[in-house]
């Protein structure tokens, strides 16, 4: 459903570029757009891929990692083109406002879903949000998405209508192995939390041990340690403590 007026809601960019290298801005103009959403709608889920195969002399398949798929990001965005007001809905508004939702929906279209011209590929999709005081910041392109239309006048046209989206990760391959490379405890990590993650968790990956959870927790300012909200980015300092430690 629609996110209402009174309802919790944050805005989004999102910018379209021609290459994988996010040098190139779509064009013609526009090549962004604000996009109104639900936080509580917004999960990125990521996948670690197993070999399947039995294993010799066993009574189970052993299980062997081979590869991880890249992240996806779901959300939900609304599109209201009439204003309800404090006193239900406004004829004014109505009559003014109804073509927005249409033509809103037609440039999300043309910025995450058609095929350009000049790369004869669906545009790379960078998207930015800010969320706990950290800026947040997704690469991307369009899987799929569900267009639900909602609310329509009489004349058939969209007042009200809402798009489940799913990005899938686009890391340039230099960035990727700039992230490879830089994954040691003596330097500062940003995170992008996923759904079943806990902070012990995260701590062990970058320092080789839970101990120091709580210091992170205190450097995040954290309300709840036992609970971490996907999409929330988290910051790993380096600490003293994580020095010379295996992983």
């Amino acid at each position: 459903m629609p996110i209402p007026a009174t309802a919790k809601s944050s805005r989004l960019r999102l910018n379209a570029f021609l290459d994988s290298g996010f040098t190139r801005p779509l064009q013609p103009m526009p090549n962004g757009m604000w996009l109104v959403y639900n936080p509580d709608t917004l999960s990125i889920k990521q996948e670690n891929k197993f070999e399947g195969e039995q294993g010799a002399s066993t009574s189970a398949p052993t299980a062997d990692f081979y590869a991880s798929s890249p992240r996806l990001m779901t959300v939900t965005f609304s599109f209201v083109g009439i204003d309800f007001g404090s006193y239900g809905l406004n004829p004014f508004q109505l009559q003014k406002r109804r073509e927005d939702v249409r033509k809103q929906l037609d440039l999300f279209q043309r910025l995450c879903q058609r095929i350009n011209g000049a790369s004869h590929e669906p545009s790379f999709l960078r998207l930015n949000w800010n969320r706990g005081g950290f800026r947040s910041t997704f690469e991307a392109r369009l899987k799929s998405y569900d267009e639900n239309l909602v609310l329509m006048d009489r004349g058939d046209r969209e007042l009200v209508a809402d798009i489940t989206a799913t990005f899938v990760e686009a890391v340039h391959p230099a960035k990727q192995r700039a992230r490879e490379r830089l994954s040691s405890p003596d330097l500062s990590h940003r995170h992008l939390v996923l759904a079943g993650e806990t902070l012990p968790m995260l701590c062990r990956r970058y320092y080789g041990t839970t101990d120091p959870y709580l210091q992170v927790a205190a450097f995040n300012q954290l309300d709840d340690i036992r609970e971490l909200t996907p999409g929330q980015q988290l910051l790993f300092p380096p600490l003293e403590s994580s020095g010379g430690q295996d992983r």
